[in-house]
């Protein structure tokens, strides 16, 4: 049972992350999906490296999908014009 949780998790957050993303897709306003993922992958890197080497790359691909599924929702504010 404990193996089926494993080796089936990875494919839930997946699920979940695409459905936030696609969600919190709009092409009219900005956001920092961009961003989220690059922390994301930082931080997936820093965990798979901590238990081990055994499985870098999903944690690699957990954390960008999950910082980018962050990202999508935190929306950038449009800096008023200066010069004005």
């Amino acid at each position: 049972m404990k193996d089926f949780i494993l080796t089936s998790l990875p494919f839930i957050i997946i699920g979940i992350s695409v459905a936030v993303i696609i969600v919190n897709s709009n092409k009219n306003k900005e956001t920092y999906i961009s961003e989220g993922m690059c922390l994301g992958m930082s931080f997936g890197l820093l965990l798979g490296t901590s238990f081990g080497n055994e499985h870098i790359g999903l944690f690699l691909s957990l954390g960008m999908l999950i910082g980018e599924a962050i990202g999508s929702f935190i929306i950038k504010n449009k800096l008023a014009n200066i010069n004005q």
